[in-house]
């Protein structure tokens, strides 16, 4: 066996050739059997050919009495009949009649003599007891070799012509013969002529009859075992040419090989000695002995190893010596002494292998695994159901040793059942490396059938029962203008036009029943199948509400997936959606696991798009079509189609269809409608695109909406209560944030509210006015305002001047800010009871000063670089500080470039002269209205133009 492993062809070419011998081997059996017009009657050799002329008063024997009552057998009534067998008087047997009647003479007068006597009828011996004196003359007579009929076929042939059982044949066509298989031969090449004379002798009376065989006939027993037999090697090659290289494989195949042509063969009735049924004799012979050795090798291997007894040795060659031996035995007895008839060898073989297997299961049953039982449970009980309905129809439709019923090949059903186990636990347990399934639309296609078949069967069965039902009519009549209804059965030549009405009746009804039956099996086999067909209109208006109702990509995709996968009834569904042709940036499946699904989506999202991209002329991709590498990826998760989906040229998307679920073709219905819904998706998709970029546009409206609240709020709230001065300011951003800002630090506010540093560090009677402009406008500048702002209050703590605050600042934000950034700035501190002012500016716009004794704005312009641009050390040295004294009515005013560079329609700036003359004209106004003045003089200059700048003012009056 190893060198099969080496040479895998050469053992499929060994399988194949044994294969194609049985096969034609079972043809011409089958040719010979399946189509040949029998006697249709059974014969077997008669025990005797000495028969009792006259019937004879006597006594049944006790003994036979009592047998008969073991076997449950009632008593013959009767006596000994005419045309019983004579077996043997007084324990003797005798050859001739006259040696019989010689014995008798002898035996004195008052003599009992016991007579046993085979009753062909009942197929029975009897022994019988009776008075010497009893006994008439030559009651004794011979005849010729006989057989006698077992069984007649009712309706058939031999019943047609009047053969009864029990009868006894003497002679053929005129031809004598020494037992039941010459007498087979003479009928079988008597059935050309068409008739056959039986010379027939019942009881006492001779007679012949004619039996006349029909034009055409079949033996419905033959193609069955035929079929259970090609189940048996439909599996052996099945297993054998897909797996030659696994011993078990191997041994599983030839086992089964070897009992497919017994069972091919099952139906075969008597054995002649034409060469043919010979070489069938031979082969069968040689296929059950050897089967069943190759049967207990097998089971050391499969459907698990046994590794301890294959050590053994002795397992494995044990049954194939045993098989030997009896094989050769009977090819002894059979060359030396003739014919296959005497098949003891072969017997004493099965009986000896049957043993064996016997002793093999008691001694190591206990040995077994349990997973060797599991495995191992569906194949044992179905071999032992299989053999004891096989015991069972054998002992039911054989009728003898020496002959078989046409029927026998019936016995091949439950055999069927052992190659199909086999086939179960390989397919179940994945066993030889195998994987046997049968695909759904088989499956649907064989029950469909079936379903078909069984209820036409059953039709057929019917409709002929119908001209055996008892049918009844009422004699009804009219007489005048009376309906009456009689007791008086109804004339044949009324009743019978009736009977036909009714039965054409019942037949349409029978047909409207069964086609209603068949129409609601074949309904549940589809839904039990997924082959319904789906409903185009209701899929696309369902298609059509979840992409109207459906508006995020997710939604949608998830939509779209589930909904194909309902409608066609899908085992997957995926959806795919490209931004800009480049990402896949959604992606949804319908029958995955989620890990898996993602997983294929990041391998091939990509390739997708270039293939996509590449093929712009097609509707549909076939995955045949696709890069292999790809191609493989798609066949490995089950995809058959890809659908692109396009909006204007451009790929928004695809549509990932799988397997149906019933494993059907894609008809082109379906394919037209799979394309039509990906046309149609393509607006939806469109429309989800916008839809999500709508939604992150109020997102990003949202969240700056808060954080506007957040930098309001950030900015005071309150305005500071110093002793001596008037305090206003405002800021107000462009957009929803802004980058100025400003603070009061120190005061009276300040320490209550800001207090963070050391407690002498805070100056309730000082205040600080910062105000600040970070280049740039929108998020990133407000987002750089808040740090400045967080930057000043926790250096301001310290107690530090204007200055000093923003050289610290400029070392911090030199860390933090980005090169292409800067912080203006500018910053005052208030000293109210010695009316004195400390002023830094790093790069702001100046401070509007207006003196209430002259009169006249000045703009107070320290040096100073804006923060972030330059190292403090650079920036220490051009910063200046510039130290003020103010009166009563002074005001100080400090802006951003928002106010000053604010723009009209015609593009003219607002100025900073113009908010010289708005403070000179407004200083008598408090510090709120002065603030307000500002803001509004801005505004009516602007007119209905956008504002482009932030806009702070910041005003602090002296009192």
């Amino acid at each position: 066996m190893k060198y099969f492993a080496e040479h895998q062809n050469f053992f499929r070419a060994i399988l194949l050739a044994v294969a194609v011998v049985f096969v034609g081997l079972a043809a011409l059996n089958f040719h010979r059997y399946a189509s040949a017009v029998t006697d249709e009657n059974l014969f077997v050799t008669s025990p005797a050919q000495l028969y009792l002329a006259y019937d004879i008063a006597g006594k049944l024997d006790a003994h036979t009495a009592e047998e008969l009552a073991e076997a449950g057998k009632p008593a013959p009534p009767d006596s000994i009949k005419a045309g019983d067998l004579l077996l043997k008087v007084n324990g003797e047997g005798f050859e001739t009649a006259a040696a019989a009647q010689a014995y008798l003479a002898a035996l004195p007068e008052t003599a009992e003599v016991e007579l046993e006597v085979f009753r062909p009828l009942t197929r029975s011996e009897l022994v019988w007891r009776a008075p010497k004196s009893a006994l008439p003359d030559s009651f004794i007579v011979p005849l010729p070799q006989s057989v006698y009929v077992i069984d007649v076929v009712q309706g058939g042939a031999s019943d047609r012509a009047g053969l009864q059982r029990g009868d006894l044949i003497l002679r053929i066509n005129r031809q004598n013969f020494n037992d039941a298989f010459a007498a087979d031969r003479i009928m079988r090449r008597a059935q050309g002529d068409r008739a056959i004379a039986y010379d027939i002798m019942r009881g006492s009376r001779f007679f012949t009859l004619h039996v006349h065989l029909a034009k055409l006939g079949a033996n419905i027993a033959v193609p069955i075992s035929f079929a259970c037999g090609l189940i048996f090697m439909g599996v052996a090659l099945l297993v054998g040419l897909q797996r030659p290289q696994l011993h078990a494989a191997r041994l599983v195949a030839l086992m089964l090989l070897a009992f497919s042509f017994p069972t091919m063969v099952l139906h075969q009735t008597q054995f002649t000695f034409d060469p043919v049924a010979i070489g069938i004799r031979l082969v069968l012979v040689t296929c059950l002995l050897f089967g069943v050795a190759l049967l207990y090798h097998s089971t050391l291997y499969f459907p698990k190893e046994h590794p301890e007894l294959i050590a053994k040795r002795w397992p494995i060659f044990t049954p194939y010596l045993l098989a030997g031996f009896w094989y050769v035995l009977q090819i002894i007895l059979t060359v030396y002494i003739g014919g296959f008839n005497n098949g003891i060898p072969f017997f004493c073989g099965l009986v000896t292998l049957g043993l064996y297997g016997l002793f093999m299961f008691v001694r190591y049953r206990k040995q077994r695994p349990p997973e060797y039982r599991k495995l191992d449970r569906v194949l044992k009980w179905t071999s032992l159901v299989a053999a004891v309905l096989a015991f069972f129809m054998s002992a039911t439709i054989a009728d003898g040793p020496a002959s078989a019923s046409p029927r026998t090949g019936f016995i091949g059903l439950p055999l069927a059942l052992i190659p199909l186990a086999y086939l179960y636990t390989i397919a179940h347990y994945r066993l030889l490396d195998l994987s046997l399934r049968v695909g759904r639309s088989i499956q649907y296609t064989i029950s469909s059938w079936l379903l078909g078949a069984l209820l036409t069967a059953a039709f057929l069965f019917l409709l002929l029962k119908l001209p055996q039902l008892p049918f009844e009519f009422p004699n009804v009549r009219m007489t005048g203008t009376y309906l009456e209804v009689i007791d008086e059965p109804l004339p044949a030549e009324r009743r019978e036009p009736l009977e036909k009405i009714a039965l054409i009746a019942l037949a349409f009804g029978m047909l409207y029943a069964f086609r209603t039956m068949n129409r609601g099996g074949q309904m549940f086999l589809a839904r039990k199948f997924y082959r319904t067909n789906y409903d185009y209109r209701r899929a696309v208006n369902e298609l059509a509400e979840v992409m109207a109702t459906k508006l995020g990509m997710v939604d949608l995709a998830k939509g779209l997936a589930q909904k194909l996968a309902e409608h066609i009834q899908l085992k997957r569904a995926g959806v795919l959606f490209f931004r800009d042709q480049k990402d896949a940036c959604c992606m949804e499946g319908h029958g995955f696991v989620r890990d898996e699904w993602k997983k294929f989506c990041f391998a091939v999202d990509q390739q997708i798009i270039q293939v996509l991209q590449k093929f712009r002329s097609e509707s549909r991709f076939s995955i045949d079509y696709l890069p292999n590498d790809m191609k493989a990826e798609f066949e490995r998760q089950g995809f058959a189609h890809l659908f692109p989906i396009r909006f204007k040229e451009k790929l928004v998307g695809a549509l990932l269809i799988g397997e149906k679920l019933s494993e059907a073709t894609f008809h082109a219905d379906d394919l037209n409608y799979l394309a039509a819904v990906s046309k149609q998706a393509s607006l939806a998709i469109e429309n989800a695109f916008l839809y999500e970029e709508l939604a992150e546009q109020e997102r990003m409206k949202h969240e700056l909406a808060i954080a506007r609240r957040i930098q309001l709020a950030s900015l005071p709230q309150k305005t500071p209560r110093i002793e001596g001065l008037e305090i206003a300011g405002v800021s107000i951003p462009a957009l929803e944030v802004g980058g100025d800002y400003f603070d009061y630090l120190n005061g009276a506010y300040a320490a209550s509210t800001l207090a963070q540093g050391p407690a002498a560090a805070v100056k309730p009677d000082q205040i600080t006015v910062i105000v600040g402009d970070v280049s740039g406008k929108g998020t990133s500048a407000a987002l750089y305002m808040s740090k400045v702002q967080g930057i000043m209050r926790s250096l301001h703590d310290f107690g530090l001047s204007p200055r000093e605050l923003f050289v610290r600042a400029n070392h911090l934000l030199r860390q933090a800010m980005e090169r292409t950034s800067f912080v203006t700035t500018i910053g005052a501190c208030f000293e109210p009871q010695s009316r004195r002012m400390r002023l830094a500016r790093a790069g702001h716009l100046p401070l509007f000063y207006y003196s209430a004794k002259t009169g006249a704005v000045e703009k107070i312009t320290p040096k100073g670089l804006g923060m972030g641009l330059d190292d403090e050390k650079i920036f220490a040295a051009e910063l200046e500080e510039k130290k003020l004294t103010y009166d009563h009515g002074d005001v100080f005013l400090f802006v951003t470039d928002g106010i000053t560079e604010a723009q009209n329609g015609k593009g003219a700036e607002f100025g900073e002269d113009q908010v010289s003359e708005i403070l000179s004209c407004q200083s008598a106004s408090s510090a709120e209205k002065i603030r307000d003045h500002i803001i509004a003089a801005v505004k009516s200059f602007a007119q209905n133009t956008h504002q482009h700048d932030d806009l702070t003012v910041v005003v602090v009056k002296a009192k």
